[in-house]
């Protein structure tokens, strides 16, 4: 559940925990049988060391953000077979939208045990916590005003009421068995559980539907216009995972190949008990509504939306006694090879076997089951060494996605079908301190999910439904590593084109151009480490979906917009106080730039972060 919508554990995600990330570029569908097309994310928590040690840091930066964190590595025995790894992290902020301000917990205590020196027993508890005051959905700005004018409103509008808020909470246990075999083989049994609790109860002045297929609540110049939305829902979704992988060399024909063997499963139940709610001043109480969902048909107009939501608005939400249930099994078992075929030569070979089922019980009794048994994912791929500093690659892989997306029954969608191919050259230079690629892809997919209108699921998210596909195709290029050993350079350009689009029109730019660099000076300023970077993407031509310009007010459907393109700057500094501690600063969108994160969405818009500067005290032990 990575989700990061009104019930996905996503939104508690906090990277203290994790040592590092693994990427895997291009369609995995092999390993995970999620085979999303731009990339898996693999997160890595922090696991014990044989040594004590550890580390801690404190930041203080713009609207008063304040955020902590210690790592320890303690060994529990004193030749540190019995270890444990504990972390904790603390952050309290504001932010530059009015009303609203964040706070995260989280720790993490993770033990690992060695029965001999060939086998390794792990156990762990993580704790994630998340909750947002003042915090919309969607949007933050509207794109128009009612007479159909464009808005130029300041980066701080956030037109919500004070009790508005979000709150997440994630608690995971897990476990691991790792056993490494006499000829090189090992063994890798994983397992984890995770509770995740969403409650929201949530207030905003935005566009939505009024029925009829009309769209209402555009502000006024004035003030007036503005009509106060509203949503309460709470999920608590559990779910259960296991991995078990075998991996090692075999030889045949006199050469040595690589082989993998694996098998892993998922089992999530998500449960949204039914509520009822009023929307209540100090002078009226709306008609109950089944589901809470207040939009431009049932919420209360605002008497002006310059100064906020009236003072008096409330939302009173009460439980049916009645829920909803959603219960998905997505399960697998591969096997790959990468194969020696001559000394530049590799090929690989794989293939996974899927299992997947979602059945949802919804709050009137209806089932409804959507499965699909026996899916067969292959991949195959090759490399060849043109020389010791450059590989060509190709590979093809079938996708095979579940969407976490749900129709307005509260479904889950059809899962993701298509094709991945990918080919290209990587080089590497200076003993490997410095790497780089080039990359062609193409990327095929069926039943991707697109908005359905203004309806909405019962726990009041957006709902969605299968569009026509999406047919991607592009460029990519990316050399990073160290010039010296005291300047580091990362630099990347991707080209997408879309051959093929899906009803809610486009959300990625063509050109995406991203380049960082960070040096070590020398001499008197030895201590010191400075650096920059830059983010830019071109304009994308997007859709307002599905309200668009208004006339009148009133909006009937979509509209073309353009998602203005942008280049955002940062720069950081680092001075070395001793070997173990260190001060750093950084300057995030360095040049004040108003931008977009989220660009025609219900005829809104979200404002990315106008700059701002934090300080960082760090020490390590």
């Amino acid at each position: 559940q990575g989700g990061s919508d009104f019930s996905g554990s996503g939104n508690a995600l906090n990277m203290d925990l994790y040592e590092r990330i693994d990427i895997v570029r291009g369609a995995n569908g092999l390993l995970g049988g999620t085979g999303d097309p731009s990339a898996t994310v693999n997160l890595i928590r922090k696991r014990p060391g044989y040594e004590f040690g550890g580390s801690a840091y404190a930041t203080y930066g713009s609207w008063d953000k304040r955020r902590l964190g210690a790592d320890l590595n303690l060994p529990l025995s004193e030749d540190g077979r019995l270890r444990s790894r504990l972390v904790m992290t603390q952050e309290d902020a504001n932010s530059f939208r009015d009303q609203q301000s964040e706070r995260s917990r989280a720790a993490l205590a993770n033990v690992e045990f060695d029965l001999t020196d060939a086998t390794t027993l792990g156990a762990g508890y993580q704790y994630e916590y998340y909750k947002i005051v003042g915090g919309g959905w969607g949007a933050n700005i509207p794109i128009w005003y009612g007479d159909g004018s464009k808005t130029s409103l300041p980066r701080s509008t956030n037109v919500v009421p004070s009790w508005s808020f979000g709150e997440y909470t994630t608690r995971t246990a897990f476990g691991s068995l790792e056993h490494r075999f006499d000829n090189d083989w090992t063994l890798n049994v994983k397992a984890s559980q995770s509770t995740t609790e969403a409650l929201n109860h949530r207030g905003l002045a935005k566009v939505n539907s009024k029925g009829g297929g009309a769209f209402g609540g555009y502000w006024n110049q004035d003030g007036s216009g503005a009509i106060l939305n509203g949503l309460h829902s709470s999920t608590d979704t559990t779910q259960q995972s296991a991995q078990v992988d075998v991996t090692g060399p075999f030889s045949l024909f006199g050469r040595t190949h690589q082989a993998m063997f694996g098998y892993n499963d998922s089992r999530t139940v998500a449960w949204s008990p039914q509520y009822r709610c009023n929307m209540v001043s100090d002078d009226r109480t709306s008609p109950s509504a089944l589901g809470c969902q207040f939009r431009a048909n049932n919420g209360f107009p605002i008497t002006d939306w310059h100064n906020g939501v009236d003072s008096d608005y409330r939302i009173n939400a009460y439980k049916t006694g009645l829920h909803s249930k959603t219960t998905t099994r997505l399960q697998g078992m591969y096997a790959a090879t990468r194969l020696s075929i001559t000394d530049p030569l590799s090929v690989i070979l794989g293939a996974r076997i899927s299992d997947y089922s979602s059945t949802t019980l919804s709050t009137n009794g209806a089932r409804s089951n959507q499965q699909q048994n026996g899916i067969v994912t292959p991949y195959l791929g090759a490399v060849y060494d043109l020389n010791d500093t450059y590989s060509l690659y190709a590979s093809y892989t079938d996708i095979f996605s579940p969407q976490s997306e749900e129709n307005a029954s509260g479904n889950k969608l059809e899962p993701i079908r298509g094709q991945s191919y990918e080919t290209g050259i990587k080089g590497e230079w200076f003993d490997g301190q410095v790497n780089a690629q080039a990359a062609y892809f193409l990327t095929r997919q069926e039943n991707k999910a697109v908005t359905d209108g203004a309806n909405l699921t019962p726990t009041g998210a957006q709902a969605y439904t299968t569009g026509t596909g999406v047919e991607t195709e592009g460029i990519d290029l990316e050399v990073s590593g160290a010039l010296t050993p005291n300047w580091n350079v990362y630099g990347g350009y991707t080209y997408l084109h879309f051959r093929r689009l899906n009803a809610d029109g486009q959300s990625d730019p063509s050109h995406l151009f991203k380049a960082s660099t960070t040096y070590r000076l020398s001499g008197a300023l030895d201590r010191l480490t400075v650096g920059t970077g830059v983010t830019a993407q071109t304009s994308i031509r997007a859709t307002s979906t599905p309200a668009g310009i208004p006339t009148n007010g009133v909006s009937r459907g979509p509209t073309d917009v353009t998602w203005a393109g942008y280049a955002i700057w940062s720069a950081m500094a680092k001075y070395d106080l001793t070997e173990d501690t260190a001060v750093t600063l950084n300057a995030n969108n360095l040049f004040d730039k108003t931008y977009y994160t989220r660009y025609g969405f219900y005829a809104g818009a979200i404002y990315g972060d106008p700059r701002s500067l934090s300080l960082t005290l760090s020490t390590a032990f």
